[in-house]
């Protein structure tokens, strides 16, 4: 600390980009060690970028909280959201000196904190004081030598008095992991618990609702988990075709949602964190307007007028029914197993087809194939849908489990399944999608995977508003994808795509015949045991780590903007 107070108080009334040469080495604290990882141009440019690495054992923490994985996300979780609250309190306001951003109620893998191997990093944003173009160093060595280690201290040593909230923490992790292992021997897809709060306080926000109707399970679906000591009772949704039903505003489309945050973890007091979903599990809408590349939509979608193959669909702009084909296809490919629908987010004409409008037009005149032709093959083949439907009522007769909500509880209606053995004229079997692999896949989009302009050392990875992620010159619309929930997911997308991108321009042949999903997987494996540090530019920003599921969909909706 002091080598760092005495460089800074020699560059007083220095020229600002002078505040660099603090990039140049490490600046030991005793307790910790502190590193600048990216220093602002000047006063008025994003806030520069500092990590504190310290030792768990430096801060009080015994070694089993690096034992395991659920231990190190319980850890860094808490503190993530301690360290938050923290710098919240004492530094908030647009030109606040220290700012930490913290994100919704699930745990995740984030680059702003992480635990391995014995070592806690933390990443902060620190703004570097200037008057004109000129360096305050007794502003600046405040900031960096005074107020930084408070936080430090106050915000990461152990204190006893968050014992029990952190042991709360990882107590939610275990119950999840040991239910999760248990939903496939039992026949599951996914579990709710009596007592989980579902409806949030408002759209805009993720706190639960106070004075909501706590969810309990209906007696013929309840089933009772003995994990961690203690019984959990809740509602099993089976595997197969599940139908949510019941009248507006009584909680259906609520469930849904609740089930698709479920397949992340999330903090006590949430009122969703004993949910528990199979972790591949994704939902599929509509998406007007997506681009779509080579994806084989046969299955659903019939040779089109004039004899144009659908085998490899390829367009810039999808319909509304040939986009939620893609979707579930491309899903399936990406290693999804349960889809969850809502038909208020669907194609009328990918989900169902009228009697009358089926007599009249035939299948010669019609190319597309609804769902429900298909969705009993599709679960005979290991697949599961969860799905809400208030107006087709199509699906209560193919589904095997119908769930009524009303007035936010849920009922069991008896179980349809008298067309589970339909069959349909001239409908060739339903066969699942063959996995693309990544390096040829990849390959035509190579040329877009470079810096923005001449002067640009490095390819960027940006948001335009919330939800366009750029690579270099490639985008992917990702606002029709719900279980990437924040900007920081999305990056954490943008990140290991570029990481897969330059791997495979590289060097194609270290990918093998990897698919997608595979090439995201083995990176995604590294991230979760060592968090971002070994991945190029993996402190830049923050970021967080998304699904193996969900970073194969971004892929698939990747184009070139120029």
């Amino acid at each position: 600390m002091k080598a760092l107070y005495q460089k800074i108080r020699a560059l007083n009334g220095k020229n600002y980009g002078l505040y660099k040469s603090l990039a140049e080495r490490s600046w030991d604290f005793g307790d910790f060690v502190l590193e600048f990882i990216h220093v602002q141009g000047d006063p008025f440019a994003p806030p520069s970028r500092v990590v504190v690495r310290v030792n768990l054992s430096t801060l009080g923490y015994a070694a089993e909280w690096s034992s395991s994985f659920e231990r190190r996300l319980a850890l860094s979780d808490f503190l993530y959201r301690k360290l938050g609250r923290l710098v919240q309190e004492r530094y908030s306001g647009k030109d606040a000196a220290i700012v930490f951003e913290t994100t919704g109620p699930e745990m995740l893998v984030r680059n702003s904190l992480w635990v391995d191997n014995g070592e806690l990093r933390a990443c902060l944003q620190v703004r570097l004081p200037g008057e004109g173009r000129k360096i305050q160093a007794e502003t600046a060595s405040e900031i960096l030598t005074m107020v930084l280690p408070d936080l430090v201290s106050a915000g990461l040593y152990c204190d006893k008095a968050d014992a029990q909230a952190l042991q709360e923490h990882y107590r939610v992790l275990a119950e999840r992991s040991a239910i999760l292992a248990e939903l496939d021997g039992r026949g599951l897809c996914a579990f709710v618990p009596d007592g989980a709060v579902l409806p949030r306080a408002s759209g805009l926000s993720e706190k639960p609702l106070e004075g909501a109707v706590p969810f309990t399970a209906p007696e013929e679906m309840a089933v009772t988990f003995d994990v961690c000591g203690k019984q959990i009772r809740g509602m099993g949704i089976p595997k197969g075709v599940t139908v949510i039903t019941g009248g507006a505003f009584h909680g259906k489309s609520t469930l849904l949602q609740a089930l698709t945050r479920a397949v992340y973890p999330h903090i006590p007091g949430d009122g969703r964190e004993g949910i528990v979903v199979d972790e591949s599990a994704l939902r599929v809408g509509v998406e007007d307007g997506r681009s779509v590349r080579g994806t084989d939509l046969s299955m659903f979608v019939r040779d089109l007028p004039g004899g144009v193959s659908t085998k490899e669909f390829t367009t810039l702009s999808a319909s509304g029914s040939t986009s939620e084909a893609s979707n579930l296809l491309e899903a399936m490919e990406a290693g999804a197993k349960t889809f969850l629908i809502d038909e208020d987010s669907s194609a009328v004409n990918f989900l169902i087809r009228d009697v009358r409008v089926r007599k009249l037009l035939g299948d010669d005149r019609e190319p597309l194939i609804p769902l429900t032709d298909r969705i009993r093959e599709i679960t005979a083949k290991g697949y599961s849908f969860i799905l809400v439907a208030g107006a087709c009522g199509d699906y209560l007769d193919l589904a095997d489990n119908i769930v009524v909500m009303a007035n936010y509880k849920a009922e069991c209606a008896k179980s349809g399944g008298e067309e589970a053995g339909r069959t349909v004229a001239n409908l060739p079997p339903f066969v699942a999608p063959v996995s693309r692999a990544f390096a040829p896949y990849m390959q035509p989009l190579q040329h877009a995977v470079r810096p923005l302009s001449g002067v640009e050392r490095q390819v960027k990875v940006k948001l335009s508003g919330d939800s366009l992620l750029q690579i270099g010159f490639l985008v992917s619309d990702t606002s029709r994808l719900d279980t990437l929930v924040d900007k920081q997911q999305r990056f954490g997308a943008g990140f290991v795509l570029l990481n897969l991108l330059q791997t495979a321009a590289s060097n194609a042949d270290s990918m093998g015949n990897d698919s997608v999903s595979d090439a995201a997987s083995k990176l995604c494996e590294n991230i979760r045991n060592v968090g971002f540090r070994n991945l190029p530019q993996g402190m830049s920003r923050e970021m967080s780590l998304p699904r193996v599921v969900d970073i194969a969909c971004v892929a698939f909706r990747l184009r070139g903007n120029r």
